[in-house]
């Protein structure tokens, strides 16, 4: 087939090509779809493969019994059924067509027989395109290929209707926008600037979930510009209508890790680490995440306010940034906020003579308690002294540990 390397549809063929042939011995017919035949097309390979059938989803699940190891039925009454062989994943939808209505991003599926009905419904022209097999007729009535060739984003019907359908994804143009490097037909950005408000029908889970692949692509500045210039990332975070506007190149300088591309993306809008985890709560994102992310943007806030090379206060700077030291020095980078250079250099050498920032002190609660023979908020205070000293003065021994605490528990008489 034109436009796809031998090398791919034989990859293709030795992973579906055995199930294809059940399908088409069984009376129906079989086609890959949406994003298996975009990369196809690009030259990469999807692990996720999409078929779309004329068969029922009862008529599936049985095709599917005679190859499968395991299959899945979960989406069955939206007509997909999910199956493994081997490592080859696949999920298997009937043709349908979907109605929405205003207030619900959830469709009214109806099932059909035509595969022009089952890509009318789908996001953009790239992943509207459908390859049969055996034969490895291509289905493209919307000229995918076409705008994948001359990089155009674009909706099979009009941008309006594809939006109002499902808000949802005028998130997503800007994730293929940056993924794919994309331009962005005007009618498409103009749908997407008077339309931004509907995305609060979309739940925010569904949001955090769009917005974690966004921001994990290699370079998501140009979606990110189109998110700003449309008022749509001010609708996902409100807080952006105060602090102006970001600059969308940060995020291409920070390693493409979840955790790092959203301290990039809040840093411009917040240092403050609670309202950061706050923004993230909102959008139902995990308290693992979000309890990491801010405490990046707490390392950075302390990294960005460091004026002086005393020791003790390149100590303290270690101890409050340990361990998103590095992680906050990334993001303070991206938008070329790094401090002093010198600061810097005595920060590594002194993190290379005693240690990374979590000072271990040479005495525990236990061994506190049995020096001063009482337990309870006493210890906790005496620890508390003995790691400010560790601070202020550096690395303690045994015997200096013990000495100090004699000398407050004597103080305390």
């Amino acid at each position: 087939m034109d436009g796809i390397a031998q090398s791919d549809r034989d990859d293709l063929d030795q992973r579906v090509g055995d199930l294809a042939n059940h399908f088409v011995s069984a009376g129906f017919r079989f086609f890959l779809v949406g994003g298996v035949v975009r990369d196809l097309y690009l030259g990469e390979r999807s692990e996720d493969i999409d078929i779309t059938t004329d068969a029922s989803p009862e008529e599936s699940d049985k095709v599917l019994q005679s190859w499968a190891d395991v299959i899945w039925r979960q989406g069955e009454r939206f007509g997909t059924i999910g199956a493994r062989k081997g490592d080859v994943i696949v999920e298997v939808t009937t043709h349908r067509s979907e109605h929405y209505v205003d207030t619900s991003r959830k469709p009214q599926v109806v099932f059909s027989e035509s595969v022009l009905d089952d890509l009318n419904r789908r996001d953009f022209t790239i992943n509207a395109m459908a390859i049969e097999l055996p034969t490895w007729d291509l289905v493209d009535p919307f000229d995918g290929r076409g705008d994948l060739a001359r990089q155009v984003l674009r909706t099979p019907l009009g941008p309006e209707t594809a939006f109002s359908e499902d808000p949802l994804r005028m998130l997503r143009a800007a994730r293929f926008v940056s993924r794919y490097s994309l331009d962005v037909e005007e009618t498409l950005e103009n749908a997407i600037l008077n339309m931004a408000a509907r995305i609060s029908i979309v739940s925010k889970e569904r949001i955090s979930d769009e917005m974690a692949k966004f921001l994990l692509v290699d370079q998501p500045s140009e979606g990110l510009a189109l998110l700003q210039r449309t008022g749509l990332l001010s609708q996902i975070i409100p807080s952006l209508e105060q602090s102006g506007e970001i600059e969308s190149e940060g995020l291409d300088l920070t390693a493409s890790e979840i955790h790092l591309r959203w301290a990039a993306l809040l840093w411009p809008i917040t240092q403050d680490k609670h309202q950061a985890q706050q923004l993230l709560r909102e959008l139902r994102i995990s308290k693992a995440l979000s309890s990491r992310v801010g405490a990046i943007i707490e390392a950075a806030r302390e990294l960005s306010v460091v004026r002086d090379k005393k020791a003790s206060t390149l100590r303290r700077l270690l101890h409050l940034t340990h361990p998103n030291m590095n992680p906050a020095l990334s993001v303070l980078s991206a938008y070329q906020q790094s401090p002093d250079p010198e600061i810097l250099e005595a920060l590594r050498e002194l993190e290379e003579e005693e240690g990374s920032g979590n000072f271990e002190l040479p005495l525990d609660g236990f061994e506190v308690a049995k020096l001063i023979g009482e337990e309870g908020p006493l210890v906790g205070s005496m620890l508390r002294r003995l790691l400010e000293n560790r601070i202020e003065r550096g690395p303690l021994s045994k015997v200096q540990a013990r000495k100090l605490v004699l000398e407050w528990k004597t103080e305390q008489k």
